[in-house]
């Protein structure tokens, strides 16, 4: 394992030490287990480009403008 220094708010740390308190863990065990879970969260999300990719196209078998479509949804809404 690699050493990383980070800073974080006083607040955060007494975050940290509590849920390092309750689990029966160091603050580095917990910070691992975050970092890990954040990177496991963060790598399924689609990148933008992916996003756009996977999308691109879906109204051009519409037969009703997609302004005109935002519009009445916004009607509704002022209902």
């Amino acid at each position: 394992m690699v050493r990383a220094l980070i800073t974080i708010s006083e607040k955060d740390l007494k975050e940290l030490d509590r849920c390092a308190r309750q689990k029966k863990q160091s603050r580095a065990a917990i910070m691992r287990e975050a970092l890990s879970l954040y990177l496991k969260t963060e790598s399924k999300k689609p990148t933008w480009e992916e996003i756009v990719r996977k999308t691109a196209g879906m109204w051009k078998h519409k037969k009703i403008d997609g302004l005109e479509y935002t519009n009445k949804l916004r009607e509704e809404w002022e209902r």
